[in-house]
């Protein structure tokens, strides 16, 4: 196998491997969001380093496929992903582009769980402030005396 096959061979399980890895990551972020209602904060952290371990092994593929687009002279973003699949067979480009499809839903639907989670966390944060502010000010749960 030569260079250019390799290359697009780990370009190819790269994104399978994401296509994999997504639904996972949407479980723990669903888990996240659960145990942040309950404020279970062991959880909450045990659960905030798994998620960390999935980013890094996500982050890592993006990087491989940038220098492999690099590598084919092809740039970076969207068209360079376009002008990659044209690099692969009729029968792999089409399941190829099929999931790049799908792993770009993938990756939506976590950017809008994160969301959510955030907002929660913010939410969290303002009642939190709110309390904190409200012991600053004695006259709130003391009489007043005209």
């Amino acid at each position: 196998m030569n260079r250019r096959e390799q290359l697009l061979q780990v370009l190819e399980r790269d994104i399978q491997q994401d296509c994999v890895d997504y639904p996972g990551l949407h479980g723990l972020m669903q888990d996240l969001y659960q145990q942040l209602l309950e404020r279970n904060s062991a959880a909450i952290e045990r659960i905030n380093a798994q998620i960390n371990l999935v980013l890094e092994e996500v982050r890592a593929r993006t990087e491989r496929r940038s220098k492999i687009l690099a590598a084919f002279g092809l740039g970076t973003g969207a068209e360079a992903m376009k002008q990659a699949f044209l690099l692969f067979s009729d029968s792999r480009r089409k399941a190829l582009q099929q999931q790049w499809q799908e792993l770009a839903e993938l990756v939506k639907q976590a950017k809008q769980l994160n969301e959510r989670n955030g907002k929660l966390l913010a939410m969290h944060n303002d009642i939190l402030n709110q309390l904190l502010a409200a012991d600053r000010d004695p006259q709130v749960y003391t009489p007043q005396y005209l």
